[in-house]
């Protein structure tokens, strides 16, 4: 996902350009909120912007150093940044580099989860870079339709990076080392524990959201459950 940058800090950066990093902490941040796909994380960034201004809330994506923050490398980062969120793996280094940072996190039921997925990719195509992957990786026989190609990747693990979200997020830093994990599915009641956590006075909303809160998975999905088990295995205690 492309980020687009606040112009202020366009100019910060060209004025200050010293990174961040476990020799170079940075203090002001307050929560580092971690957006694994499909679980409503667009919700949650608009609601951190609502309470702290934009200014306030640094998106960490491909375009801006989500790649080097889930190595625990060293990045750039605007000076009153209080929230980072993005699409970026917790690391070990985060806990120097952001000492007065909670970590935060939401979770979804695994199978939901990569229904929501492909029903995102179906409905952006080409315009989203995972839908050319379903393309090159499955079989033509599958693509005919949403619950088609979501049995070929239960049963076949046919793209381990949607199958095993959940196992590769968490494989550094273990689920039970956050300050905060939420579950999609008790998203109002969880997100006023957020705030509560924070301090930050969060409102619901419902942001990119396709899949109606009321809708059930097809009976022929719910069955391959056990193909994921691993996944709800780290998940489970916390939906």
């Amino acid at each position: 996902m492309s980020y687009k940058t606040h112009p202020f800090w366009r100019v910060e950066k060209l004025l200050s350009p010293d990174k961040n990093s476990k020799s170079r902490p940075h203090p002001n941040v307050a929560v580092l909120s971690h957006h694994i796909p499909k679980t409503a994380g667009s919700s949650l960034r608009v609601a951190f912007e609502q309470a702290l201004g934009a200014r306030s809330v640094y998106g960490v994506y491909a375009n801006t150093g989500a790649s080097a923050m889930s190595k625990g490398d060293e990045i750039w980062l605007p000076s009153k940044a209080r929230v980072l969120h993005g699409h970026f793996k917790p690391h070990a280094n985060h806990t120097q580099t952001f000492p007065n940072a909670i970590k935060a996190v939401w979770v979804r039921d695994p199978l939901e989860r990569i229904w929501s997925l492909v029903g995102h990719l179906l409905a952006l195509k080409e315009k989203h870079p995972h839908y050319i992957l379903l393309k090159e990786k499955l079989p033509e026989s599958s693509l005919k339709s949403q619950e088609s190609i979501v049995k070929e990747l239960l049963l076949n693990n046919t793209i381990e990076a949607f199958t095993n979200t959940y196992s590769r997020f968490f494989n550094s830093v273990s689920i039970d080392e956050f300050g905060f994990v939420g579950s999609k599915h008790k998203y109002e009641e969880h997100l006023q524990q957020l705030s509560d956590l924070t301090g930050i006075q969060l409102k619901t909303l419902q942001v990119n959201r396709r899949t109606s809160q009321t809708y059930q998975l097809p009976s022929s999905i719910k069955q391959l459950e056990s193909h994921i088990h691993h996944e709800y295995e780290i998940v489970g205690d916390f939906l």
